[in-house]
């Protein structure tokens, strides 16, 4: 986060004569006669047009009152700048990998390119497409595309303290081998919301619920819900941190539920390119323990100013984590 510098004024260097501060008192008189008027008239004006994602910090100078009768936001008399809102969406390209152990030696590797575009700061569209990489029980290995994911998403409330986000994600039975993939069309629906509880902190709830449909009729049909809890804790120098716990309901096979357990670490590493590491844990309701760790980096294109335009909040800085990414399988 960058900190923004207010300007200071200096005392005069030298004194000026009672003549010369005569002249000056009378000069000051008529320019603040001249200024409170048009001051008062750029206020509206200035209120209307749009501000830079990051703007640059405003000149100093005493705010001009307001006509006798009305009245203006707190905000507004103070000067400040416009609060981040509790969730933006953005436009990314992010490489990940993500990992995962299934007991007995077997394992599933997917390394994922996905893109997001934000048409704006209430729509987006994601698309997620893994090279995934998985190994067996008898040490046979599998390599080829994994399930392709695509998600839309669209923010239905966006203030600085709270935010509602809802969409869907849609998982094309796309895998070009039996174990890279659920075998298995899928459509689940998410809600997504998030509280500011401080200027660095907010809190956050994933809820998500999944079906399948068409696929290979050999294999398990799906349903299954998630409910994730989750914290974001902006840090100094670009660092973060996020805690993460989530819960996987199984409704038509075992086991039953599966917890995962997440400490996402992430650094902005500039305007643009932000990296991030997700170590883990799952434990399953029948005992069975696995470990789990994505790495990722992420460039982003922030958006352009559209003509006239609300003012603008930073756009978020970090991922929000979406459960079901993986493929299926649990």
């Amino acid at each position: 986060m960058q900190a923004h510098l207010a300007a200071h004024a200096r005392p005069a260097d030298r004194s000026l004569s009672l003549c010369g501060r005569a002249a000056s008192c009378a000069a000051i008189g008529v320019l603040a006669l001249g200024s409170a008027s048009a001051g008062a008239a750029e206020e509206p004006a200035a209120a209307l047009r749009a501000q830079p994602a990051r703007p640059v910090p405003p000149v100093e100078r005493p705010p001009s009152p307001p006509p006798r009768g009305e009245e203006r936001p707190a905000a507004a008399a103070r000067g400040a700048p416009a609060r981040a809102a509790a969730a933006n969406l953005s436009t990314f390209v992010e490489l990940r990998n993500d990992y995962i152990t299934r007991g007995r030696g077997r394992f599933f590797n997917a390394a994922v390119l996905r893109g997001d575009y934000a048409f704006d700061r209430s729509f987006s569209l994601r698309a997620d497409v893994p090279l995934a990489y998985a190994g067996g029980l008898e040490g046979e290995r599998d390599v080829g595309l994994g399930d392709i994911l695509i998600r839309p998403l669209v923010r239905v409330v966006g203030t600085p303290r709270v935010a509602l986000l809802v969409g869907s994600d849609l998982v094309l039975d796309s895998a070009t081998r039996p174990a890279l993939g659920a075998g298995k069309n899928q459509i689940a629906p998410i809600v997504q919301a998030y509280v500011r509880v401080a200027r660095a902190a907010r809190l956050g709830l994933h809820l998500q619920h999944a079906v399948s449909f068409g696929g290979d009729p050999r294999r398990d049909a799906i349903q299954g819900s998630t409910a994730r809890a989750f914290a974001i804790v902006e840090l100094p120098r670009g660092l973060w941190l996020q805690p993460d716990q989530g819960f996987h309901f199984n409704h038509r096979g075992a086991p039953r539920v599966v917890s995962t357990s997440i400490l996402e670490v992430g650094a902005a590493l500039s305007e643009r390119v932000q990296v991030y590491l997700d170590p883990g844990i799952q434990v399953g309701s029948q005992g069975a323990v696995d470990w789990l760790v994505t790495g990722a980096v992420r460039w982003e294109f922030p958006q352009r100013e559209r003509r006239p335009a609300i003012a603008a909040a930073p756009p978020a800085r970090h991922a929000v984590r979406a459960a079901g990414e993986r493929a299926a399988g649990e």
